[in-house]
């Protein structure tokens, strides 16, 4: 078709790494990992949703209106007789990322984080432990500064406390 022109035609890759590993910075109700945490006793449910994490949330709260353990959240707060809150108290986006095999690996480790740390609610099902994910730490944005002893892994590969 472009063999008689001077017009050469280029291919652009739409699919790479980069777009897969990078976080977009201005989405603030993305999907991927989240938390929900307790307002009584500040524990955190940890969890994922392919669709905003703000849905979601309102799903679990739904949940606790009516009455109806379908979450491990709701479960906790109608057992508990806990409070709970709004989004923008209780809601907090730890990972974003897309629905599948990745989002599935990101919500155990951040699990297993969490089970370590005793930040967990003890309503959440844990899978078996990854020992791959014993090395992992928790991001400065999650960490909470009431819990002096997360575990951290320093250059060196060994565990340090701080």
């Amino acid at each position: 078709m472009f063999k008689n022109t001077d017009i050469n035609i280029a291919f652009k890759a739409n699919n790479t790494i980069y777009q897969q590993l990078a976080q977009k910075a201005d989405n603030r109700n993305p999907s991927g990992i989240y938390e929900i945490k307790c307002n009584t006793c500040s524990k955190n449910y940890v969890g994922q949703s392919g669709r905003p994490i703000t849905i979601r949330h309102k799903e679990h709260i739904r949940y606790i209106k009516t009455n109806n353990p379908a979450s491990a959240y709701a479960t906790h707060i109608l057992n508990n007789r806990h409070e709970y809150g709004t989004a923008n108290d209780t809601l907090k986006p730890i990972h974003p990322c897309r629905k599948g095999k990745k989002m599935n690996h990101w919500e155990n480790m951040y699990i297993q984080i969490y089970r370590q740390q005793n930040l967990l609610i003890t309503e959440e099902q844990v899978n078996e432990k990854t020992p791959l994910f014993e090395f992992a730490q928790l991001p400065h944005a999650v960490k909470d500064s009431s819990q002096p002893n997360i575990p951290h892994t320093s250059t060196s590969g060994t565990r340090t406390r701080r």
